[in-house]
C-alpha cells in the first residue's frame, strides 16, 4: 500500500515543525557551499522560520520583495489570508 504524500498549502506554513525548517536551511547551506547559515547580521534560520511561522512577517517580507497575489495564482482562502494584497 502507497501512502500520499500530504503536502502542506501556503495557509497551513505555520504547521511546519521549526525544526524542519532548521533542517532543511542547513541542506541550503551546505548546497550553496556557505561557510554558514548565521553570522553577526545574516541569519538564514531566523529569516526562513519567520517567512513560514509568522504570516505577519510573511506578509511583510512579500510587500517588501513586491510578492503580492497579482504575481500569483492562489485559491480564495489562500488570497483571504493576506488581506493588504486585496488593494493592490
Amino acid at each position: 500500500m502507497i501512502m500520499e504524500k500530504k503536502l502542506l498549502h501556503s495557509n497551513e506554513f505555520h504547521l511546519i515543525d521549526p525544526n524542519k525548517i532548521h533542517a532543511a536551511v542547513e541542506q541550503m547551506v551546505e548546497t550553496l557551499e556557505l561557510a554558514a547559515g548565521s553570522t553577526c547580521y545574516f541569519d538564514l534560520y531566523r529569516v526562513v522560520e519567520a517567512y513560514f511561522i509568522e504570516l505577519e512577517h510573511r506578509k511583510e517580507i512579500n510587500l517588501l520583495l513586491e510578492i503580492h497575489t497579482k504575481s500569483f495564482e492562489c485559491t480564495e482562502e489562500e488570497c483571504a489570508c493576506f488581506p493588504l494584497y486585496s488593494s493592490l
